[in-house]
Parts: C-alpha cells; structure tokens; sequence
C-alpha cells in the first residue's frame, strides 16, 4: 500500500498500514492546500483544532520534497501550547510529551523532513519496527489518502478521549497514543479489522 506523506497522520492512516511491515509513502506526490500533508487535527477543550504548519508552496504544482516551511511565525511554539492545552490532562501525556517536543524545538527547512521527523516519533511511541520507504507508483497504484475536506468511508474504533461526551474519529495519532499509551496498537489492529470485514 502507497501512500501520502502527511504531518502526524490521522488514526484512520495508522490503521490501515496495521498490518503492513513497511511504509511505502509516494515519492513523487504533490503538494496540495488544506490536505493532511501539513495539517494534523486534535480535540481541545472546545473543538476540534486544526495544528497547520504554514508552508511556501504552490497547491497542485510544488513537488512535496520541494516544499519549504515559512518560519515567520512562531508556528512550532504555537502547535505545542496547543497539544499541551489539549493532553496535558490524558493519561499518558507525560510518557510521551518529551518526545514529540523535539519536532517543535527542531528547525526545519523543509516539509518533508518534519513529515519524516514526526513519523518516526510517532512509531516509536508505538514501538513499532515498521520502516519507510519511498517508491514510484505506476499508472494503476492504489495511493492512500485522505483528506480534511472529505468524508471518508473508514470505520473507526471509539476510545475514550480527553474532552466531549461524543467519541471524535478520524484525529492526529497523537489523539490515540496520549489517551490509550501501550493500547495503541491493538485498537489500530482493532480498528483495521472493522475495515476489512
């Protein structure tokens, strides 16, 4: 399974690349505005907030690889107030916090090696061994996807989270492994499973 790069990819990605030993992300993927390729969603106290990282880019026609990040602002400082507004009270916040503070206090260039960066730390929070790879798909490769602006047709699991009566599906991976810690994997088996069926 191929798919695109993303910024701390959504539970319903993580899921679906369960079962697989390898992450295949495309390599020669475009960028595109109000995609997941820069934006992760959170629950906080109110709402869903969106953690965008501003980006230098023209939708459609920027190859990813080539993507610069506009570091103007203080959009790093600002993302991790916001994850700590959001978990500091979840359960597993503190196993995990220190880790992901890196790619908020790390200075990046490009996209893609946040992207990389995030991934990796995600995956070892999970422990997992997966590794990643860039291929080439050819004309008829089923690419993943998914996309803010779309519904998708997933399935998801419900895990208790830190904020709202009302299970909120499809966020940033860090949702599940701040709230769920060392059930991480086995609700993403779970929830893999529910899609095959």
């Amino acid at each position: 399974m191929i798919s695109t790069p993303n910024f701390l990819p959504t539970v319903t990605y993580f899921a679906e690349i369960a079962t697989e030993n390898e992450i295949l992300w495309n390599e020669t993927d475009v960028y595109f505005k109000q995609s997941f390729r820069n934006r992760a969603s959170i629950l906080g106290a109110n709402k869903v907030e969106n953690l965008i990282v501003p980006v230098h880019a023209s939708s459609g026609k920027t190859a990813l690889k080539e993507v610069k990040i506009d570091n103007h602002s203080a959009w790093q400082r600002t993302h991790l107030r916001t994850i700590e507004a959001a978990y500091r009270n979840s359960p597993y916040f503190q196993y995990y916090d220190y880790l992901f503070e890196e790619i908020f206090t790390k200075s990046y260039d490009f996209l893609i090696d946040l992207q990389v960066d995030a991934l990796k730390i995600c995956l070892k929070c999970m422990q997992s061994n997966k590794k990643m790879m860039w291929v080439k798909p050819d004309e008829n490769a089923d690419v993943l996807e998914f996309s803010p602006k779309k519904e998708t047709n997933r399935h998801s699991y419900s895990y208790n989270q830190t904020f709202g009566d009302e299970f909120v599906p499809h966020l940033s991976i860090i949702d599940l492994i701040f709230n769920q810690g060392p059930q991480t994997n086995e609700i993403l088996r779970i929830q893999n499973q529910l899609n095959i069926a």
